[in-house]
């Protein structure tokens, strides 16, 4: 009892210290339901036997709620959606002070499962109406949409509505998820497309184009036009696509393309695709979603769209069901199998994975993920995505609503629900004390809303807490609204089950000075009076801010109508610029901050649309289809996962190999391209009227057991002509196989070929590169060969050789006697040799998968002594020499993995791998660990470790009970210690500074060149400024599923010098390289007097570019 005395005083002296010390007031104050009368609650019971999560699984999926000034009094008004309704209408009466005032405005509502509310004025009166969506035709929900046409307020200010969907056309009955207006066809009216939701049945799954081609009239979506004030469904004629498995869970609408048409964004829940509509201007769609993007998240749910990067092009975020909780993550159903993720790919569904994305619009249509690199991939199951500028800063932060009632994808309730006796007993019905047990196993755990507070460098920081706004709870619809007219944009958030929120935003009383702000009312013409559809910027300080009038955004709600920026210390603007759906536009000039601007489109004196021109540059042209190269990689068929579960990704699939060179003496730069296993590589030679033709054809289609994955055309033997080496690889075969031996083709000078079976020692590797110099000045050019993998044995260290000319082509490995370190360097990927510090030897750079950076000085004796650049490990995939800081001395560029995947590493948090014979089969296990929050933990999934180590089995009695356990607890201490250690302590793509003396300073390149990563790199002075420019290409697909895909991008120029790089999106310098790049190479071509830079791709053809002639430098291999 003392001791419980005790440890009470203890706490109420820390309770009393605290309260003497106030916090610092959050930028956002939760106000109570006393304190502004709003008293609705969601309420949705759990436990109804009739309807619930188990017959309907989005049951738990919340309403939304729609924000507008319905009685003209110039304060935002609230209408709350509720599932089993009523609906309730509150009145802003100033002061955040709210009146319900529901039944007197008629707008209550009669279906029994309501889901979203969208304000639009659809019949012109200048008053905004409400269209309210329900969920209709299953078992006993009933209803139809209802349109709420607003007829004005009375004489106490409340607004009157008169319920009339029927002579529209509205009165819609179907599985409704979300409607959302826009003029599509710009006639000047408003059309809908109506978002719906399917059902999950045994015809849910099969080929992707024969379930879409089955029209459903509840699951499929509708675009309806507007002939006159009646809506007529052309659904069909428009392009829409949806069919039986149309989940749609979110939409929004957005001029993704800058061509003045409204396009569409719709996120689908489960295996089926999202949808991105082009809007072609003819008044149809195409459905442009997977050129547009690599991949997708996978259980889509909100959307919204808007700039992020402030670069002028409206980017995307789409929420998925990724926890940030290591512990939830563990027990939560989710990623995919390889397996099934590729027979998804075989039945014709994109690539998606289940994390938040954040597509980047790179211009032309085409996006790129960046949500990791962003900080934003991972919010748990989460439903309204709002990005505003909520701070005031002038940076566009995004708002997410979070958490699920009850988690029906918790691996330990499917486990239960899955037991015959429990599936027995779900085929007589729902009891109320099998419903209780149901609810029992299914977790239920509040979850905190997420603030991401918009960095301005492309990435975010989640400030819920500080801003206050992570009280734990189950969130679904909600806007953002300047409820006191302060300039702030407040937030309110329709609970499930709990009282609704309207949280204060306080910026402007906080940081009065740094929270300036312009707010832009828009006032259409005709039957679109509230100006959807229309873009406004705003023009400061070198910046373009830029938003699109479109109050239909996030989940299931309807936000003010009302543009916000904000705009941070800057008190003016130089220009706010208003484009009218129509094309008309009008720009105010030189205008104060802190007011609300109307613009009037009866006011509109420009014409053809006012545009706002991105830099332009375009160095590039991609002459693919013109040049037509005879060829196109082909990958076999392997799964590296199967023999290796743990490994993280396919090292089968490195090649094409790509070598150039003039080969037959005529001064054409030819060109040799490498084969996967069974595929014929291609020598092609370079005529004069700028075709290629292929040659050697009977020597290459014999050497197709080999997958080539690097090759050098070089003078072995000193007569002049340049020699042919190829590496051999693809992961496959083992130890001394024939199809691992590197190979040496000797040239007659007429460009024919033979092998020369005795040119080489015994080199028997999974390779990874070849690359050829006079290291001991001899005149012969030597070589060094870089092993990449040990089949079977992920994170051993290959054999990889230094091999010394004889003077007459044939080589010996002087590893031993030279360079020993580099026998078992490690997983290499590259090299390359430079005098790095300028005393007239030549060294070798080297880098690799879980290595550092290495330098080998060459000594004066001939040997090499290897020094690694600190805190450099990493997954490296290529390295470059070059003077990019044109001080004379040879700096580096390496590619990395990019800071852009799931996996993150820095110096104080490493991701490792454990090499330890943990199963005890007289061979080393690969683990990978990686730091969740504090903590590193195996990133492998539990259900992995238990089927690769099956005596862990044993101890496994639920995902729960499992929790999250760290190496050490799975194998014990000692047997980690004993372990062999690899580390990664960055995944960044760096440069690094040469002082003219060997010593390097490491820099990072910029941000965009940590999209994707960086596997091929070339050089050129592109706009002639004498600075080298980089290019760089990459992409890497071949992760295992959970891991997600490690970046996209379609490549990047960099424009030098290094300490003021600029990056250029493709669709300034007209680069753009798709897919999987493993290599690129400059080559004239000698009929259009141009240099073509050519990408060898995996599995897919050579794509072409054309550069500026003359403009190009090649790499820097001696």
């Amino acid at each position: 009892m003392t001791q419980i005395r005790h440890f009470l005083g203890i706490v109420v002296l820390l309770a009393l210290s605290a309260c003497s010390k106030p916090s610092a007031p959050t930028l956002f104050e939760p106000l109570s339901a006393e304190r502004t009368g709003i008293t609705f609650v969601n309420a949705v019971p759990p436990d109804d036997p009739a309807f619930n999560i188990i017959e309907y699984m989005y049951y738990y999926d919340g309403a939304g709620v729609a924000a507008a000034d319905f009685n003209g009094d110039r304060l935002p008004d609230l209408y709350f959606v509720a599932n089993l309704g009523p609906n309730r209408l509150y009145l802003n009466r100033g002061d955040f002070r709210f009146e319900d005032v529901t039944e007197q405005a008629g707008v209550a509502g009669t279906g029994n499962w309501n889901t979203a509310a969208a304000v639009v004025d659809l019949d012109g009166n200048g008053w905004p109406d409400i269209y309210l969506v329900t969920f209709s035709n299953y078992l006993d929900r009933t209803g139809r949409n209802q349109l709420f046409l607003n007829l004005g307020p009375d004489e106490n200010g409340i607004p009157r509505f008169r319920e009339a969907a029927a002579e529209f056309g509205l009165d819609i009955a179907a599985y409704g998820t979300q409607a959302v207006f826009f003029d599509y066809d710009r006639d000047g009216d408003l059309d809908v497309y109506l978002l719906h939701r399917a059902l999950h049945t045994p015809e849910s799954y099969g080929p992707a184009q024969t379930l879409r081609a089955r029209f459903d009239p509840n699951a499929s979506d509708r675009l309806l036009r507007n002939d006159n004030g009646r809506f007529v469904d052309v659904t069909a004629e428009a392009g829409i696509e949806d069919g039986l498995i149309g989940y749609g869970l979110g939409v929004v609408v957005n001029d993704l393309d800058q061509d003045g048409w409204p396009d569409l964004y719709v996120a689908n829940d489960f295996h089926e695709d999202d949808r991105l509509y082009r809007n072609n201007g003819d008044g149809t769609f195409t459905n442009v979603l997977p050129t547009a993007t690599y991949y997708t998240s996978r259980a889509s749910m909100g959307v919204d769209a808007g700039d992020v990067n402030g670069d002028g092009l409206p980017d995307i975020v789409v929420l998925d069901m990724m926890p940030f909780d290591v512990a939830i993550y563990q027990a939560s159903g989710g990623p995919e199998s390889f397996e099934l993720y590729q027979l998804q790919r075989r039945l014709g569904y994109h690539p998606q994975f289940p994390h938040n994305v954040l597509l980047l619009n790179q211009g032309q249509m085409r996006f790129i993920d960046v949500a990791f690199l962003a900080g934003i991939a991972a919010t748990d199951w989460s439903w309204a995505p709002l990005l505003a500028d909520l701070d005031n800063d002038g940076h566009v932060d995004l708002f997410v609503t979070n958490g699920i009632y009850h988690r029906p994808n918790d691996l330990d309730y499917i486990r239960y629900i899955e037991q015959p006796e429990v599936q027995e007993a779900l085929t007589h019905g729902l009891t109320p004390k099998l419903m209780a047990e149901v609810l029992r196993h299914m977790p239920h755990v509040p979850q905190p809303n997420f603030a991401f507070r918009n960095n301005g460098d492309g990435t975010f920081t989640n400030q819920a807490a500080s801003w206050g706004l992570a009280e734990p709870g189950f969130s679904t619809g909600a806007v953002y609204v300047d409820l006191d007219g302060d300039g702030a944009l407040d937030l309110v958030v329709n609970n499930l089950n709990a009282p609704a929120a309207v949280y204060r935003n306080r910026v402007r009383e906080l940081q009065p000075e740094h929270a300036n702000f312009l707010r832009v009312a828009l006032e259409g013409e005709g039957m679109n009076r509230m100006g959807i559809g229309a873009r406004v910027t705003v023009h400061y300080a070198g910046r373009m801010l830029l938003r699109e009038q479109q109050p239909v955004r996030g989940w299931l709600s309807s936000v003010e109508p009302v543009v916000h920026f904000g705009l941070g210390a800057y008190a003016q603007v130089d220009s706010v610029v208003v484009v009218w759906p129509d094309g008309r536009y009008e720009v105010r000039r030189q205008l104060a901050a802190n007011q609300t601007l109307t613009f009037r489109q009866s006011e509109a004196s420009g014409s053809d649309r006012y545009q706002h021109a991105l830099p332009q540059a375009l160095f590039f042209t991609d002459v693919t289809q013109t040049l037509a190269l005879p060829y196109r990689h082909e990958e076999n068929a392997f799964v590296d996962f199967t023999r290796e579960p743990l490994q993280p990704h396919r090292l089968s699939r490195e090649g094409p190999a790509l070598a150039v060179g003039d080969v037959n003496g005529d001064g054409l730069e030819d060109v040799f391209l490498g084969g996967a296993k069974w595929q014929a590589a291609q020598l092609l030679l370079q005529r004069a009227d700028g075709t290629f033709a292929p040659s050697n054809e009977a020597l290459w289609q014999a050497e197709s057991p080999y997958e080539d994955v690097d090759a050098a055309l070089f003078d072995a033997d000193g007569d002049g002509h340049l020699d042919l080496l190829v590496v051999s690889g693809g992961n496959e075969w083992w130890g001394r196989a024939e199809a691992l031996r590197g190979r040496l083709y000797r040239n007659d000078g007429q460009g024919n070929f033979r092998r020369d079976e005795t040119a080489l020692p015994d080199v028997f590797v999974n390779g990874a590169c070849v690359r050829p110099a006079d290291f001991n000045g001899n005149g012969y050019a030597d070589l060094f060969i870089g092993g990449r993998v040990e089949t079977g044995r992920y994170g051993q260290s290959p054999r990889s050789y230094l091999l010394e000319n004889q003077g007459d082509g044939t080589f010996i490995d002087v590893t031993e006697a030279r360079a020993p370190a580099l026998a078992r360097l490690g997983m290499v990927t590259d090299a390359a040799w430079a005098d790095l510090d300028g005393d007239g030897r030549l060294d070798l750079v080297v880098v690799g998968e879980w290595m550092p950076i290495t330098l080998f000085f060459q000594q004066p004796d001939g040997t090499f002594t290897p020094t690694a650049l600190a805190d450099t490990e990493g997954w490296w995939f290529t390295v470059q020499v070059v003077d990019l800081d044109s001080d004379g001395d040879l700096d580096l560029v390496a590619g990395n993995l990019g800071r852009n995947a799931l996996l993150q590493a820095s110096p104080e948090r490493p991701a490792r791998l454990y090499l330890q014979d943990l199963d005890e089969d007289g061979q080393p296990d690969p683990v990978i660990t990686a730091y969740w929050g504090n903590q590193a933990y195996p990133i492998a999934l539990t259900d992995q470790l238990l089927q690769r180590f099956p005596k862990l089995r044993s101890r496994f009695k639920g995902y729960h009970n499992w929790g999250v356990p760290r190496l050490e607890d799975l194998f014990g201490s000692q047997v980690v210690q004993q372990a062999e250690v690899r580390q990664a302590k960055t995944f960044a793509s760096v440069w690094a500074e040469n002082d003219g003396k060997g010593h390097f300073t490491v820099h990072a390149l910029p941000a965009a060149a940590q999209h994707f990563p960086i596997r091929a790199m070339a050089q050129a002075d592109l706009n002639g400024d004498g600075h080298l420019d980089l290019i760089l290409a990459g992409n890497f697909f071949e992760a295992q599923p959970h891991l997600g895909s490690y970046g996209a991008g379609y490549g990047l120029v960099l424009l030098g010098p290094p300490d003021a790089w600029r990056p250029l999106l493709p669709s300034q310098s007209g680069l753009w390289l798709e897919g999987q790049v493993r290599r690129l190479q400059w080559l004239l071509h000698r009929a259009s007097g141009r240099k073509l830079l050519l990408a060898a791709r995996n599995d897919a053809p050579v794509q072409v570019l054309a550069g500026q002639p003359a403009s190009a430098a090649t790499a820097l291999r001696p």
